[in-house]
């Protein structure tokens, strides 16, 4: 070897002593940031690298092949390949079984050659055979990566471990002096470790983005979740607001309206008694007819609280229903003479919605504009629907005795009346339309003026899915 030949042979073995050593420092400084099994294994892989450039740059080292190698650069170079292939194993996150196997594998592999190298029968030669066989298992599985995971950097991984085996042959060849076969992983190692550095940096950055991004999305699920039952806080302290209203009038209801029959009921039934008593059959009967009167009342504000609640309670079970068709069918179960007062106008919307609960509201509405509009010389009831932003307005229009547009609120509260006991009703009608149309997603409102008549709107919304 001329003096040349070693100073560049020397040299670059203090190169790979630097860069290896660097290159460890830098792999525990992104195990420090990450706290990943794999840049720990790479720090200590390359640091054992480092060790073994070490022994060779103390003066461990010779050029001859067919020599056993020293032990030192022989145990340091070992060491290093098998954490190298460990930590290789954890960076591609190959599956734990096969994990598992290979890790095996590199350490069956190392423990064979171990006493092999330190009885003499492993040459330099030999060595660099072994070392050939783990870098073609690093090809091997970060092709497999590549496939599995692509656009990662695992095709710059293989391109870089390529470079040894092509650093071998070139020696081999003659294009590269003999001399420097001690040093050719130098590149190699060094172009692997910058390799991994890179890649695996930019990999952490990608993943770090995802999961950033994935946060940002749970952040705004939580946000909008958040409003969402704020909304349904909203909405259901509404609903507790109206069903204290409710069982306010409620009370109010049972003590005058349920009340007073059934006292009158106790009352008359008392007399009844004594007339027959006293054989006076024909007041007996009339005083019956007032008890079945007043019975029949009764009966009628109980069933109309059976009512507001089915319209809270009954499940929705939802169908395409041709509305003008749902109105012909309520119109027609009037009695005549009431029937024609009523009449729709233009074409009525096919609605999804519950048809036997959509009954309810068109009877409720219509019945109540029947019974308002009673009074007027030429009593008039106009159903229609129209378009409007979107949407579909179904409107019940008479031309009754109206009402006072700022009572419009309490229309829809349950046992409000607006106007005197000449109208019948417990003013439970309109609270069953508004429960209904609430159910169905929609809006209710109404407008009037005192003596020229009353229209009530609805809209459907979007229902809740059937069954809910």
């Amino acid at each position: 070897m001329t003096g040349v030949d070693q100073l560049t042979a020397r040299d670059l073995v203090l190169v790979g002593l630097v860069t290896q050593t660097v290159l460890a420092l830098l792999f525990m400084l992104v195990w420090r940031s990450l706290r990943g099994g794999w840049p720990a294994w790479l720090a200590l892989g390359f640091a054992s690298n480092a060790g073994s450039y070490g022994a060779m740059a103390a003066g461990l080292f010779s050029n001859e092949l067919f020599v056993a190698p020293s032990r030192p650069v022989a145990l340091f170079a070992l060491t290093a390949v098998v954490l190298i292939t460990i930590g290789l194993l954890d960076y591609v996150g190959i599956e734990r079984a096969l994990r598992h196997r290979l890790t095996w594998l590199a350490l069956t592999v190392a423990l064979v050659s171990v006493p092999l190298g330190i009885s003499g029968a492993i040459t330099r030669a030999s060595g660099y055979g072994v070392m050939a066989v783990y870098v073609l298992g690093w090809i091997w599985l970060f092709v497999r990566a590549t496939w599995r995971e692509p656009h990662s950097g695992h095709g710059f991984v293989v391109i870089a471990l390529f470079v040894y085996p092509m650093a071998v042959l070139s020696i081999v060849v003659g294009w590269v002096p003999a001399e420097l076969l001690s040093a050719s992983a130098v590149l190699p190692f060094s172009v692997l470790g910058g390799t991994l550095l890179t890649t695996g940096l930019l990999r952490a950055q990608r993943r770090a983005a995802l999961a950033l991004a994935e946060r940002e999305q749970a952040q705004a699920l939580l946000r909008a979740t958040n409003d969402s039952l704020e909304h349904q806080v909203a909405l259901r302290t509404a609903e507790l607001r109206e069903t204290i209203d409710g069982l306010e009038s409620f009370n109010r209801s049972v003590s005058h309206d349920l009340r007073a029959p059934l006292g009158g009921i106790v009352g008359i039934t008392r007399l009844t008694r004594q007339k027959l008593d006293a054989g006076d059959q024909a007041q007996a009967l009339r005083l019956l007819d007032l008890i079945e009167g007043q019975a029949g009342t009764s009966v009628k504000l109980v069933e109309a609280l059976l009512a507001l609640s089915r319209a809270s309670d009954a499940t929705l079970h939802l169908r395409d229903v041709d509305s003008g068709q749902l109105v012909a069918d309520v119109i027609m179960a009037l009695p005549q003479e009431v029937a024609r007062q009523c009449k729709v106008e233009g074409l009525m919307p096919t609605v999804r919605c519950d048809p036997e609960l959509m009954r309810q509201v068109f009877a409720n509405l219509i019945g109540n504009a029947v019974k308002f509009a009673n009074r007027a010389q030429q009593p008039q009831v106009e159903v229609s629907a129209c378009a409007r932003d979107g949407e579909e307005v179904f409107v019940v229009r008479d031309n009754g005795v109206g009402f006072d547009p700022a009572s419009a609120q309490r229309l829809f509260k349950p046992f409000q009346r607006l106007h005197d006991r000449s109208y019948e009703g417990f003013g439970v009608g309109l609270s069953i339309v508004k429960r209904i149309i609430d159910r169905h997603g929609g809006r209710v409102w109404a407008e009037g003026e005192p003596g020229r008549g009353a229209s009530f709107y609805f809209t459907l919304g979007h229902p809740a899915p059937e069954g809910a």
